[in-house]
């Protein structure tokens, strides 16, 4: 096997990650490895590592992995982004602009009513500075969409640099294909918004991806539920197994575990797959009813 083809693979990929996880918890007592923001920074800067190094040993490209990668999360959690209050006193006649924030939009977070990571609504979070100055939960507000990353799919939403978000039901939006990424095995497209639309919401936002011909590119479930679920010994390793009936999980993917309104708790990866059967490591999943595919989480980036 190659340089490349080991970097890549998603056995060094998860383990990598756990391990960074592990270095981050000692120096900082912060778990990352549930931490949305700090898995996608570091699928992100991943692939960076391979082009920058120029070596054929795998020790040596993990090594600058774990200290590129672990400098920039922890130059984050030790120096955070300080909003200094300002006191001064201000004319009655001058408008302070309101100040907008990046906010990324995630499929899982999805309410339970939701169809797919295609079709899905979600609560969506205010602009702290806006919140504090509501006053009704029914105020309308709005924002402003900018950007889309998605896994490249087996479906008619990628047959055309153009696709579609439609908000809330009425507002088509258009966004063109701006790049890709490779992660591992997988291949993720990000699309820009090509306008300047506002898109007013009250407090649920309805969201659908739509291909070039304003259709839905797929209808299937993306979550599945836990038939059974049980502590095994196998291989001489302890696991929790997990029944799921007519799944296409993989070894070594990451899985994200639903509770019983669907809500994402956590991630854990594959261990061994045999047929309906999913193992994992050894957890307490009373709590967990619903497990999907963690590649598939759609990102929509805002400004709002």
């Amino acid at each position: 096997m190659s340089t490349y083809d080991m970097y890549f693979s998603k056995k060094n990929k998860n383990y990598m990650f756990q391990t960074l996880s592990s270095v981050i918890l000692q120096e900082t007592s912060y778990d990352i490895s549930n931490d949305s923001t700090y898995i996608e920074l570091y699928r992100l800067h991943y692939p960076s590592i391979f082009d920058m190094i120029n070596t054929d040993e795998i020790s040596i490209l993990n090594k600058e992995l774990i200290n590129h990668i672990g400098e920039i999360i922890l130059n984050k959690l030790k120096n955070p982004q300080i909003i200094q209050k300002v006191e001064d006193k201000i004319e009655p006649d001058i408008k302070i602009p309101e100040k907008k924030n990046i906010q990324n939009i995630y499929s899982i977070h999805r309410s339970k009513d939701s169809k797919n990571r295609f079709n899905f609504k979600i609560k969506l979070k205010d602009n702290p500075k806006s919140f504090t100055e509501t006053k009704s939960f029914t105020e309308i507000k709005d924002f402003q969409p900018k950007s889309i990353t998605l896994l490249k799919e087996q479906n008619s939403l990628f047959s055309n640099d153009t696709i579609f978000l439609r908000f809330n039901d009425t507002d088509n939006i258009s966004f063109k294909f701006k790049s890709k990424n490779i992660i591992g095995e997988d291949e993720y497209y990000t699309y820009e918004c090509i306008t300047d639309d506002k898109i007013e919401y009250i407090n649920i936002l309805h969201i659908e991806i739509l291909n070039y011909l304003l259709m839905t590119p797929c209808n299937k479930r993306d979550i599945f539920k836990i038939k059974r679920t049980k502590d095994i010994k196998y291989e001489n390793d302890k696991y929790t197994c997990l029944e799921i009936k007519d799944n296409s999980f993989s070894l070594d993917q990451e899985i994200g575990l639903l509770n019983k309104d669907k809500e994402y708790m956590k991630s854990v990866f594959s261990k061994h797959i045999l047929d309906e059967y999913i193992l994992i490591e050894k957890l307490d999943l009373k709590d967990i009813k619903y497990i999907l595919k963690m590649n598939q989480n759609i990102s929509i980036q805002i400004l709002i």
